[in-house]
């Protein structure tokens, strides 16, 4: 009966020691453009570069922002193969930029050639806030 006692205690302490490791892998092995990945779409377009990423968390939510160099053609192709809705970001402007930077420390500036675009995902909400002029953008996942 001892054997098989050491044998449950030594099967729990391996699944418990691979459990561990694989949360630290997916909490330092996270990188910019493994959360691209992980958020928006893999593989990463190859327009996309000089991805920042900030993020936020609490005990019932997260806040995730990627801000990024993209082209508009890969910007249309994410948007359009994902279901993101337009929405009217000009009167959030403000609300957002300051939500981001006080939750993240990232400081993004939203102008008037900026477009918002939302994708509603189980108990969260994703949004592209997009300038196809200057090929920026800034990805905010938020989940309660």
């Amino acid at each position: 009966m001892k054997s098989k006692a050491l044998t449950w205690y030594v099967a729990g302490t391996v699944c418990l020691l691979i459990a561990v490791a694989c949360l630290l892998r997916s909490v330092f092995a996270s990188t910019p453009r493994t959360s691209f990945e992980d958020l928006i779409t893999q593989p990463v377009p190859a327009s996309v570069g000089s991805i920042e990423e900030g993020r936020f968390r609490t005990m019932d939510s997260v806040f995730r922002v990627l801000r990024f160099d993209i082209s508009p053609a890969d910007v249309e192709r994410i948007l359009s193969s994902q279901g993101y809705k337009t929405v009217n970001g000009e009167e959030q402007w403000d609300y957002w930029a300051k939500r981001i930077e006080r939750s993240t420390k990232l400081q993004v500036h939203f102008g008037k050639d900026w477009h918002a675009f939302s994708l509603k995902e189980g108990h969260g909400e994703k949004f592209i806030f997009c300038n196809t002029n200057i090929s920026k953008a800034v990805f905010v996942a938020d989940a309660h």
